[in-house]
């Protein structure tokens, strides 16, 4: 709410500005950089060329987690017989897949929740106790009396996976001191986060003339250090809450306005600007730099006490439409490992489907559902339930799982649409919820909704006068019952003669017409037509039923009428 009330403030203090300037709208920024602007977190860290006299190494890891069931995969199979030593805060239950190393040793700080899983075979991970400090340093200090030194101390945020590689030391005793690092800097330890795209709000305008930023952190995020890192000369912004502190790292020129301590070129310069968090910034920033014009305005939410923030001046995305597919790009679901669903419309899977292309209700619909291994695991795929919604229908469908003998398989399922065949709706959201699963380990991340449009036409409907088709068996099975029909017919008009001599009142073609399989009443698409029967039999019939009836009477004319 108050960053629409202050987009609303903004916009209204601009229309009175006297060449019409104007800022752009705030939008989330995925992966937490883009063209323009990059954001990355600088945690506390360190790490030495530290390496144990029997070859050993000693790493330790504080664990952070944001989401609700927390998970990652650690492979240390590189660094056998070293030293680990994992640490949280969180009150929470912590699930490690732990890559098969039965050297590690595991030390786990008192009050940190952490189940070990083996993903080849049922075995118990054995674990020791390291003291709790509650201070990163007071830890790394008891690592380095306990073992000698500390090979590296790394801050890991909502991990998805840590792989350690190994490092070459000289064998020497050396000191770890934090300081704020980048996590991905170092060339030894390799981790897989899972960042949000709400973290970071910005945009970008081109305009003539010095390039002028904003940078504000709002007064309820924890950020107390950040570091900023201009190409080019320019003027900035910068606004945080109390006690933060800011360091500019350029060769250029750069003017600037703060409300905090700012440290540039080895000068530390007091807060000289009152910039509140509030409608009145961009106001006092045209009134500072005498401008109605801003190139960038950024608001950085990332909860940690340290970050690293990149401004790329003179950016390359000058295309507006270049910059909108940047931040239309989908960001992470709610579940830690990506889940994607595929639409098909035959049961090989080789036909995919767009959100263009059009099923038939008639038609059976199939889906492949499947994700991203979590580092070197694996999950099998869980899909619960699914539905079709379309506002504001919302329909329950039913499923039937079909079998996949691919490697590494996705789920497939496929479904019946005929539900849909009277609704007038033809755009619709299939949704599927599902739950990755790790059977060994026993463990289900979160439900999540995976979904995919899919458009859907009615079949038409048959006509009401269908002809009925017959199979070659049933033509002659007709065909040998209707002849055997007519022997027992003429069987008994035989015997009626010889018993009265007087022919049996039934029209023999008639009763053969109308017999007839092929002119069935009201069937317009019959083998053959139905022709009407002469009321005149020609010459020749009169004298093929002379021949062979009047044979026996004494009166030639006498005939079978």
């Amino acid at each position: 709410m108050r960053n629409i009330t202050k987009l609303l403030s903004l916009l209204l203090y601009f229309t009175t500005t006297s060449d019409g300037g104007a800022v752009c709208e705030l939008k989330d920024v995925p992966a937490n950089g883009n063209d323009w602007i990059a954001v990355q977190e600088t945690p506390l860290g360190c790490w030495t060329d530290f390496i144990r006299p029997d070859g050993a190494e000693v790493h330790v890891i504080s664990l952070s987690f944001s989401q609700e069931l927390p998970i990652f995969s650690l492979n240390v199979s590189a660094v056998k017989s070293s030293v680990l030593i994992l640490t949280s805060s969180s009150s929470q239950t912590i699930s490690v897949l732990l890559s098969d190393d039965p050297t590690l040793h595991i030390y786990v700080t008192t009050g940190t929740s952490i189940q070990f899983f083996l993903p080849t075979r049922r075995e118990v991970v054995q674990t020791q106790g390291a003291p709790a400090t509650g201070v990163d340093s007071e830890l790394v200090k008891w690592a380095r009396e306990e073992f000698g030194g500390v090979t590296s101390f790394t801050s890991a945020r909502d991990p998805q996976s840590i792989t350690l590689t190994g490092t070459k030391g000289t064998g020497l005793p050396s000191h770890c001191h934090l300081q704020p690092e980048v996590p991905s800097e170092k060339l030894f330890i390799h981790q897989k986060e899972l960042m949000a795209s709400s973290h970071l709000k910005s945009c970008y305008t081109k305009h003539p003339g010095e390039e002028l930023h904003i940078i504000n952190i709002p007064d309820d995020v924890i950020i107390r250090q950040v570091s900023v890192n201009l190409p080019s000369a320019c003027k900035i912004v910068l606004r945080g809450p109390p006690d933060t502190e800011w360091k500019i790292h350029t060769d250029q020129e750069v003017k600037f306005m703060s409300n905090n301590v700012v440290m540039f070129k080895s000068f530390r310069v007091s807060p000289h600007s009152d910039l509140s968090d509030d409608d009145d910034l961009i106001q006092k920033v045209f009134s500072h730099f005498n401008t109605t014009s801003i190139s960038s305005y950024t608001e950085i939410h990332l909860n940690i006490t340290a970050v690293r923030v990149w401004i790329k001046t003179n950016s390359t995305s000058t295309d507006e439409e270049s910059v909108e597919e940047e931040l239309s790009k989908s960001s992470p679901g709610s579940s830690s490992v990506p889940i994607e669903m595929q639409l098909f419309s035959s049961p090989d899977y080789r036909s995919p489907l767009d959100d263009s292309s059009k099923v038939q209700s008639d038609k059976r619909l199939y889906a492949e559902i499947s994700s991203q291994p979590l580092g070197e695991i694996s999950f099998r795929i869980r899909v619960s339930r699914c539905w079709v919604r379309s506002v504001p229908l919302v329909r329950n469908i039913s499923f039937k799982e079909d079998t996949c003998f691919l490697p590494d398989c996705p789920k497939r399922l496929s479904f019946s649409l005929e539900l849909l065949q009277d609704v007038p709706s033809s755009s619709w959201d299939l949704e599927c919820a599902v739950r990755l699963c790790h059977d060994l380990a026993k463990i289900c991340l979160n439900e999540t909704q995976v979904k995919r449009n899919v458009q859907v036409i009615r079949s038409s409907i048959p006509s009401p006068k269908q002809c009925f088709e017959f199979g070659l068996s049933a033509v002659l099975g007709i065909a040998f019952g209707g002849f055997m029909i007519g022997v027992l017919l003429t069987g008994a008009l035989w015997f009626i003669k010889i018993r009265t001599g007087h022919p049996g009142g039934l029209d023999m073609r008639s009763t053969a017409a109308e017999l007839s399989v092929l002119s069935l009443s009201g069937c317009p698409c019959g083998l053959t037509k139905r022709q009407p029967v002469s009321t005149h039999p020609s010459a020749s019939e009169n004298s093929s039923a002379n021949a062979s009836i009047g044979s026996t009477q004494s009166t030639p004319t006498s005939s079978v009428a």
